[in-house]
């Protein structure tokens, strides 16, 4: 072997290697010192990045799939720019959804840079291995993040403010866990409303996590965009004369279908969660062409399904059947028996099928009446259900009331909070709303929609309520309104249909029911008979084209509403033109005109009377206001669809109407027709309050018992013919003859004490319709006027304990207050008054925000003339931000925000203690009073109320020393200062000093119940 060649031949190859390794190294080298490496804060769940060079070659699309980096919520990717110094990008999911800088793409220089929601910055990521980074899915329009590492430092309240992600509706913010491994969290809207787990707040650990409503989850959000295929295999299953049935083959989805649309001619008409779908309500022998499509939970919505054409068929019998009781559903002194008796016009053998246990009765067998005998030993309700052979079917429900004595759910224990519910308090911003006027208002400017307030948010606030002390809540009209200022809810164009600028996605009408009874509170629903908007009302007298819903087609704009026949026919007989064609002024000319006119209103849904006179007898028949045209009440087709219409909303649990304008009504059509109706329904403990707007200081309105508040509460003492229309318009035309003098009205001693004794109430006249106490309201200047008007002329009503009373409403303040603005009277003033009517005979009502003297001095109501926040019926919202911890009616603690100020104000803190106080005294609730053997201060009296568990006697002076003669020997404590005066001569002397001060000696009272303030002491 030749070692020496064999040695040059190894070090020739060694050296070769050597350089080789050399030149590898170099362009090694070389190529990562012209690198840009980008670092993608995920706006996609997989981040694709698709990209070239500058000057050079794009990749293929969708580009190359990022990698996940060593950042949490980071992906990477590197990329060679050969001889380029910056790269062209865009990124997009890899499913053809692009972020491509709106078209003009982003530039990235050699070296690192971070990507985030559009923003590149130089270097790498700034985070930390040791953090949290949370996902929260927004409950707040900007949420606040408080927090602490475990065992660390809080942030300052109210923390610190989240940002958007890149996940659409989520917010996101990252903290540094320093040493520890979980971080203690509370989320807030940074106005003082707080969600902190129910003061347990929420604990997240190390790593990426998402809060979705309470529950919190390991990892990003998973957002779907990807929408569910087409339903396919629409097919019409069946059809009757009012009715068509459908099925289909589910749809899939990559997460899961949720649920179906159903589509009739074009038009939405409804949803399934299931694969079929019943449409009714349709007219027979009719065509109709259906599609659908599918969604998900996050949205998405398929293409629409092929089409398919269903026919109705020739109508047949569509009469209900009829359920008669052997007895009529009332109060009953002894137990009685009843049966049954089911009657139809095609059908000689319906069923019956009843419940009584509160439960709505369903086709079952147990449930089926075999007419048999039902005892009725207690008060109960039985529900029934009759089913003819056509499949027609009636729902009555019979509420049987057994013994005698006071209802069992009085109202008078309760005191009301009345709220006029789109000012009160915004709960979901996404149902706001400007009125049609909201631009020429002044409320756009103002960033103030009319609809603001809503059921969300009162329920959010009911807290707030409690903790003043007010056990029932009034609320204004829930019913569909139209009307260029339709915001109060007195311009009803559907009756049957809850206005959903009221309504969230997820909270309701009902769930607002639902939660003021969860919360031991009572509900009252401000209800309208006396008229309609003058855009008709959508089922009663429709002016309008519909929907498949029955909805005014464009009613977000009066500019898009289209006139139906009967519109368009007064429109050219009375202003000479289409609808459409004619101005603003003549459009409302032709409105009115369709309603009034007798040539157009054939069927006389409205009085076409044109002039009103406000003491005369067309006060009941003339047109109010311009947005309010006066329904003919005496017409039982509109009597009878008014009783249906608001019949449903007593099915859905509201516990009282207060019925709005009820002076422009009629007394007799209250007693024939609404009182009876509604009590039947509601049974003997539905509360039922009016209005009737009397402007005068005196008991009786300009003489006239007919427009007078203490007629109303009266049943008739003469019989009256009553049938169809003409009969019945006869009739109250009598009736307001036979009631143009006081001298014959009825008067009875139901308020009042026989010397220091309670007396069994007569309520056999007592209408069931029961009053606003407008002539104290009217006298409320002060004090003093006002208790001289009810001690004047209580005797007229049947029974003045029901009273309502209040001294400012969304209307009126009182007379020479002045009547226009909201309460300007002293702050003392006011507080005397509270005094007086939380402790005198009626129901004590407060105005949202009197309690903070809201608006004090401000118009109450100019319309569309100026700026809401400039009125007394501004947005409250702002006063009651925060939460608040209620353990009962006016006991409360741990006040945060605004609401802690509002709670404190002096007059909010009188009210709560009178609330207390009145609540701890049966006499003061329920009892009858008298002012005789008094003396030493003019606002001072006895009240006393006696049942067989309570005898409840109180002594009352407001702001003044009284002496109290020939009362029982006893023990008597004051509930306001505790103290105790052991009566031994049959008088009390009752020292009290301050305006709105006030002392109410109980015998054998409780104790202190008040706690000072401002005014008691």
């Amino acid at each position: 072997m030749n070692l020496i060649c064999d040695k040059r031949k190894f070090l020739l190859v060694l050296s070769l290697m050597m350089l080789l390794t050399t030149l590898l190294v170099y362009t090694d080298n070389v190529s990562a010192a012209n690198t840009a490496t980008i670092y993608y804060k995920r706006g996609y769940a997989t981040p694709y990045i698709h990209y070239r060079p500058v000057g050079g070659t794009w990749t293929t699309a969708p580009g190359v799939a990022m990698s996940d980096s060593e950042y949490d919520g980071y992906s990477v990717y590197a990329i060679d720019l050969s001889s380029a110094t910056q790269v062209e990008v865009c990124f997009n999911d890899g499913n053809g959804n692009w972020d491509s800088n709106g078209g003009s793409n982003y530039f990235f220089r050699t070296g690192e840079s971070t990507f985030d929601n559009g923003v590149i910055t130089e270097g790498a990521p700034q985070v930390t291995n040791n953090q949290a980074t949370i996902y929260y899915k927004r409950g707040y329009t900007t949420p606040y993040i408080h927090y602490r590492p475990v065992g660390g430092t809080w942030t300052t309240a109210p923390g610190v403010a989240m940002s958007d992600s890149e996940y659409d509706g989520y917010s996101v913010y990252a903290i540094d866990l320093v040493s520890a491994t979980q971080v203690e969290v509370c989320f807030n809207d940074g106005n003082g409303n707080w969600d902190s787990n129910g003061g347990s707040n929420y604990f997240f650990d190390q790593g990426i996590s998402t809060f979705d409503s309470g529950i919190i989850t390991t990892g990003r959000p998973v957002v779907d965009t990807i929408a569910p295929t087409a339903p396919s295999s629409l097919t019409v299953d069946s059809a009757t004369s009012s009715t068509v049935s459908l099925s289909w083959t589910e749809a899939t989805d990559n997460i899961g279908v949720t649920g179906y649309e159903v589509y009739r001619d074009g038009v939405k008409i409804g949803t399934s969660t299931t694969t079929s779908y019943t449409d009714s309500g349709l007219t027979p022998q009719t065509a109709y062409s259906y599609t659908g499509t599918a969604y998900d939970a996050a949205g998405n919505i398929s293409e629409f399904s092929t089409a398919v054409s269903g026919t109705t068929t020739e109508q047949g019998d569509i009469t209900p059947p009829t359920i008669t009781p052997s007895l009529e559903a009332k109060r009953y002194t002894d137990p009685i028996s009843i049966t049954f008796t089911i009657s139809d016009d095609e059908d000689p053998a319906p069923i019956l099928y009843y419940t009584t246990d509160g439960t709505q009765p369903q086709q079952l067998d147990s449930q089926r009446y075999y007419g048999e005998t039902i005892d009725i030993n207690e008060s109960m309700t039985i529900n029934t259900l009759a089913v003819d052979v056509s499949g027609n079917t009636s729902e009555v429900r019979f509420r049987y009331y057994i013994g005698e004595g006071v209802d069992t759910a009085d109202f008078r224990e309760e005191t009301i909070y009345f709220v006029m519910t789109t000012r009160f308090y915004d709960g979901d911003p996404s149902n706001n709303e400007y009125c049609w006027a909201g631009e020429s208002a002044g409320n756009v400017a103002n960033n103030d929609p009319a609809w603001r307030g809503d059921f969300k948010g009162l329920a959010e606030k009911l807290d707030y309520i409690k903790a003043l002390g007010f056990s029932a809540v009034w609320i204004t009209p829930v019913v569909k309104n139209a009307s260029g200022y339709d915001y109060h809810g007195y311009h009803a164009v559907d009756l049957t249909e809850v206005d959903p600028r009221y309504e969230s996605d997820n909270f309701n009408y009902q769930d607002l029911i639902d939660a003021v009874h969860a919360k031991g509170m009572k509900i009252i629903q401000d209800v309208v008979f006396n008229h309609s908007s003058n855009f008709g009302e959508e089922n009663l007298y429709p002016l309008f084209q519909k929907d498949a819903n029955g909805d005014y087609i464009g009613l977000d704009d009066p500019d898009t509403l289209v006139a139906n026949s009967t519109l368009d026919s007064a429109a050219q007989a009375y202003q000479g033109g289409d609808y459409s064609s004619i101005t603003p002024n003549q459009q409302y000319g032709a409105r009115i005109a369709a309603m009034k006119e007798d040539d157009q209103d054939t069927e006389h849904i409205y009085h076409h009377e044109k002039s009103l006179q406000w003491e005369g007898y067309t006060v009941q028949t003339g047109q109010i206001a311009g947005d309010c045209v006066d329904l003919n009440t005496e017409n039982p087709n509109v009597a009878n669809y008014l009783i249906d219409a608001y019949d449903r909303y007593i099915d859905m649990g509201v516990d009282g109407f207060r019925i709005d304008t009820v002076k422009h009504i009629s007394r007799l059509t209250f007693n024939k027709y609404f009182n009876p109706a509604f009590k039947a329904r509601g049974g003997d403990d539905f509360f039922m309050f009016g209005e009737v707007a009397a402007r005068y200081r005196q008991i009786w309105n300009s003489g006239i018992p007919a427009i007078s508040v203490p007629f109303y509460t009266w049943k008739e003492s003469k019989d009256y013919p009553w049938g169809d229309r003409l009969t019945n318009k006869s009739s109250v035309e009598q009736h307001w003859a036979d009631n143009s003098s006081v001298n014959n009205e009825p008067t009875s001693d139901n308020a009042f004490l026989n010397a220091n004794q309670y007396h069994k109430p007569d309520w056999s006249m007592r209408s069931g319709l029961d009053q606003i106490d407008f002539p104290m309201h009217w006298n409320f200047n002060n004090a003093y006027d006002a208790f001289g008007v009810a001690l004047s002329g209580d005797q007229y009503y049947n029974d003045a304990t029901w009273n309502v009373t209040y001294v400012d409403s969304h209307d009126y303040a009182p007379d020479g207050a002045p009547e226009n603005q909201r309460f300007a009277g002293s702050q003392e003033t006011w507080a005397e008054n509270l005094s007086l009517i939380f402790t005198f005979r009626g129901i004590p009502t407060i105005y949202y925000g009197s309690e903070v003297e809201f608006q004090k001095g401000m118009p109450i109501d100019v319309g569309p003339n100026a700026p809401l926040a400039e009125t007394g019926r501004a947005y409250f919202g702002n006063r009651i931000e925060g939460t608040v911890n209620v353990s009962d009616f006016g006991e409360y603690s741990n006040a945060t925000g605004t609401i802690a100020a509002t709670l404190n104000y002096p007059l909010a803190q009188h009210i709560r203690s009178l609330n207390l106080i009145r609540r701890a005294v049966p006499a003061l609730q329920k009892g009858q009073y008298s002012t005789a053997d008094v003396s030493g201060n003019y606002l001072a009296f006895k009240r006393r109320y006696t049942d067989e568990n309570v005898d409840s006697f109180a002594l009352v002076t407001v702001s003044g020393t009284a002496t109290f003669y020939n009362i029982p020997n006893g023990i008597y404590v004051d509930a306001v200062t505790g103290s105790t005066i052991n009566v031994t001569n049959n008088t009390l002397t009752a020292d009290c000093s301050g305006k709105g001060n006030l002392r109410v000696y109980v015998l054998n009272g409780l104790g202190k119940i008040a706690d000072y303030g401002s005014y008691l002491n």
